[in-house]
């Protein structure tokens, strides 16, 4: 009894890719019908005994029979072939469904003060840009799903790669940047300002900034920082401040004579708009902080819809060709035998 329900548990457990393959079925009759239809002709031009010799007719071997194994096998042959037609399948394991993830906008600071060797990476000395740019590549790599863009800022700000989902291309691209290849000044408002031109703001996820400098004031640029923040706290977009080099910010806002008011520094930038400020003296800071920004801004993992497919139909193939050489077989052996 457990047999027969293991059976039938499995058979309902199939899935068939090709459903309408199974309309099909009644070809399998075809071999049985034409087998009967032969052996009814056979029948109705049977001689009648009206012959004068008789005894002679007695004495003649009967006619040979032709085997009615083979229409059989022929049939469970098609029968057969239309189910591997019908790609016959099991369900497997679950596919996880791929992560979801947010609009990531890197502002990376190409001022000829992140031209100092004042960092090690791999045990010898770096820039701070060179750091910075292998620092972001990993945390990129690792983040499949997020979609990134690059904006990097001098004396004026430029988007070098539009938001795309190629991580490694994000990579390969900071890679590209030079030290005063926007100019030597700071245009740090004008960065802001065009990373937010990146972002998209209807996804569940809200996006986020993450800003690499040195601490740099802002002192070129035709939107101030103040006013760069001021938009993104409207737009609900978190910045993520680093700064790279060994000379700690001092923490206090700052006044550039083009801009009226006071400037805020990279702490009160994290802060007004939600986000954090890192102070990354070394290689190994820099990696932890965009670890910790990784884990305060994580993908969402939707649950599975989709579960893996195993085929089967190379079974009733097989079963097929077997069973097709077989009648093939019988009907030949049944020939040699008549001759």
């Amino acid at each position: 009894m457990s047999a027969w329900a293991d059976l039938t548990s499995g058979l309902a457990a199939l899935q068939w890719a090709q459903p309408l393959a199974l309309l099909l079925l009644p070809l399998a009759a075809l071999p049985l019908l034409a087998a009967r239809r032969a052996r009814q002709s056979e029948a109705a031009q049977a001689p009648q005994l009206l012959h004068p010799d008789l005894h002679g007719l007695l004495r003649a071997p009967p006619p040979r029979r032709k085997p009615r194994l083979t229409p059989v096998l022929r049939a469970l042959a098609l029968l057969a072939f239309v189910l591997a037609l019908a790609q016959p399948q099991r369900e497997g394991a679950w596919i996880a469904a791929a992560p979801e993830g947010r609009d990531i906008v890197v502002l990376l600071d190409t001022s000829l003060t992140m031209s100092l060797h004042d960092l090690t990476w791999a045990g010898k000395p770096a820039s701070r840009l060179a750091v910075a740019q292998r620092v972001f590549a990993d945390f990129a790599r690792a983040r499949q799903g997020d979609r990134f863009a690059l904006v990097a800022f001098g004396s004026h700000a430029a988007t070098l790669l539009p938001p795309t989902f190629d991580a490694r291309a994000a990579g390969q691209m900071a890679g590209l940047l030079a030290v005063g290849q926007l100019g030597p000044d700071t245009a740090l408002g004008d960065a802001i300002a065009l990373g937010l031109r990146q972002v998209r703001l209807q996804l569940d996820l809200k996006p986020i900034l993450i800003l690499y400098t040195d601490g740099g004031q802002s002192n070129t640029g035709a939107i101030s920082p103040a006013d760069a923040v001021a938009m993104a706290r409207y737009m609900g977009v978190r910045i993520y401040t680093v700064e790279v080099g060994t000379t700690p910010d001092p923490g206090r806002p700052y006044t550039v004579p083009a801009y009226a008011g006071p400037q805020p520094d990279l702490r009160l930038i994290a802060e007004a708009t939600g986000g954090r400020f890192y102070f990354a003296a070394s290689a190994g800071a820099q990696q932890a902080a965009v670890r910790d920004i990784g884990a305060l801004n994580p993908r969402l993992h939707p649950p599975p819809t989709r579960r893996a497919a195993q085929p089967l139909f190379l079974w009733p193939l097989l079963a097929g060709a077997a069973l097709w050489l077989l009648a093939m077989w019988a009907e030949g052996a049944a020939s040699r035998s008549r001759n």
